[in-house]
């Protein structure tokens, strides 16, 4: 957390606590909350966090590379990974989990002489919590 917040700090961007707390959330949140989520996390603390400037400081992150914006299931999460990394996507229970597995043509940088600048694999199916619940764990 605190590289990020010197990277941050580097590129010019203002980290007001409002900021600060919204990296917080997405840093130690297990899944990839959407704006909502941080801003219901946040009102706790900070009873007069608009959902706009939670909207905001998501944007700000984003264009600094901090975090990205997944565009998968029904509403936009957002991800403190910023690297190419890929998802699995429950439709049970609509949770993002992320997935560690290699891609070969990431490291060639290349796929028919196309610069491949990001990937990006998203599986769709039920989680292992979801399974087991169902009583249909594999």
């Amino acid at each position: 957390m605190k590289k990020r917040i010197e990277r941050l700090k580097r590129k010019g961007v203002v980290l007001t606590i409002q900021r600060i707390g919204v990296l917080e959330i997405l840093h130690n949140s297990p899944n990839h909350p959407t704006a909502e989520e941080i801003h219901k996390k946040l009102l706790e603390k900070y009873p007069t966090l608009s959902l706009a400037t939670v909207y905001n400081t998501l944007q700000i992150l984003k264009q600094a590379g901090e975090i990205q914006e997944l565009n998968i299931g029904k509403e936009k999460r957002f991800d403190p990974i910023p690297g190419p990394h890929h998802h699995f996507y429950c439709r049970v229970c609509e949770r993002i989990i992320d997935v560690e597995i290699a891609c070969p043509v990431l490291d060639k940088g290349y796929v028919d002489n196309h610069k491949i600048e990001n990937v990006q694999a998203v599986f769709f199916g039920i989680c292992a919590d979801c399974q087991k619940k169902e009583g249909k764990n594999a």
